[in-house]
């Protein structure tokens, strides 16, 4: 009979040519030691450790075995400004929390005093402890201690009560509270704000104790007007008169315009107007004004000659001893001794006593045929004028 031939490394086989039950049982027991003990290892030398970066937790079950070598396992880079829990080189153990702090630029309002710090932190509680800053029981906080800040930095207010009084129009009210905006306030004092309504300081103003709160009443009206405008002047110079004298041909007319307006009153005032509508129902006709522009010289030229003896040589001799060119500092001046304010007001060049004798008696036949002889009182009843 033939026997079958087996390689040194084969399994054993039955007459049917089956592997042995014994030899598969066997081979089984032997695989499931070898992973067994590798289980058994895996759980001996890994770690349990929860990274916790800004307030975000993580479980990590690792081999390794320092804070540094973690963080940079989970990508965290950390600036020297930043806080972490542990030096990188500080081994970690099962169940260790690392945590990271990055730096964050926040603003601190509290009781109406605002600062800006820049601390690593991750919560808002976390924010006023490292500030320095414990909020009293009855304190107005603008988060819960576990809310987490932006990553950008955020505000942080603290407003404790205080007493404060709040002012619109007419009426005052005092109140305590705890609102740190000064809106917030008007608010809690009953006070509804109107559209165009406004707070002095704004309405986010923070609020300090004893502060007074002046609320705006705004209020827009439309308002209808009729309104003149000054005719313009025309002037028209005249070499026939002398330098600085104006006489009037027309008169000229003012205009009349209608206007609509949008008026802004602030407590009752107006403060601003803005014309919408502007029509013209009369127009201006403009002054004319001849303006003399005729030389002192010329103006004496053009004067008539007056001989000598007149009445106003009789006049003068009185006034000043005849002397045309008087200027005693007594506020009077030439011949007949004229005011400065009178001389101008017949639209006379210069001074009198800077005129020849001929312009002085011209403006002086002009004033005695206006005002009469009175103005000369003294010399006109001596010399038998009036």
């Amino acid at each position: 009979m033939h026997h079958p031939r087996h390689s040194a490394g084969s399994a054993p086989v039955d007459a049917s040519g089956r592997i042995s039950r014994k030899l598969v049982i066997a081979l089984n027991l032997a695989v499931l030691m070898v992973l067994g003990s590798g289980v058994a290892a895996y759980g001996a030398f890994s770690k349990t450790v929860t990274v916790d970066v800004d307030g975000e937790t993580e479980t990590v079950r690792t081999f390794g075995g320092s804070v540094g070598s973690i963080l940079e396992s989970r990508d965290v880079d950390v600036e020297a400004a930043d806080a972490v829990s542990a030096e990188p080189t500080e081994p970690v153990s099962d169940g260790d929390t690392i945590a990271v702090r990055y730096d964050k630029a926040i603003t601190f309002a509290v009781d109406g005093e605002v600062t800006r710090e820049t601390i690593p932190a991750a919560t808002v509680g976390e924010a006023l402890e490292a500030a320095g800053i414990e909020p009293g029981a009855d304190a107005y906080v603008s988060g819960s201690e576990d809310e987490l800040l932006a990553d950008a930095g955020d505000a942080v207010v603290v407003s404790h009560p205080k007493k404060v009084k709040v002012v619109s129009g007419d009426d005052t009210t005092t109140l305590t509270t705890e609102a740190p905006t000064a809106a917030q306030v008007v608010e809690e004092a009953g006070i509804t704000l109107g559209e165009g309504d406004r707070i002095d300081g704004g309405h986010h103003a923070w609020v300090s104790e004893g502060q007074t709160i002046r609320v705006k009443n705004v209020e827009y009206v439309h308002d209808e007007d009729e309104l003149q405008t000054k005719p313009k002047v025309e002037y028209r110079d005249d070499d026939s008169l002398p330098e600085g004298e104006t006489e009037v041909i027309e008169e000229g007319r003012p205009g009349i315009v209608k206007q609509t307006a949008l008026v802004t009153k602030v407590d009752g005032k107006e403060t601003h107007r803005l014309v919408i509508v502007s029509d013209t129902v009369q127009k201006s006709e403009a002054r004319i004004v001849r303006r003399g522009t005729a030389p002192a010289a010329a103006a004496a030229e053009s004067a008539p000659s007056v001989a000598d003896g007149s009445v106003w040589d009789r006049l003068a001799q009185c006034e000043s001893g005849g002397n045309w060119a008087a200027n005693t500092g007594n506020g009077y001046y030439g011949g007949v001794q004229f005011s400065a304010q009178t001389w101008s007001s017949l639209g006379a060049p210069g001074l009198p006593h800077e005129q020849p004798r001929e312009v002085q008696i011209k403006y002086a036949q002009m004033l005695q045929e206006r005002a009469g002889w009175g103005q000369w009182p003294a010399c006109s009843a001596k010399l038998g004028l009036r």
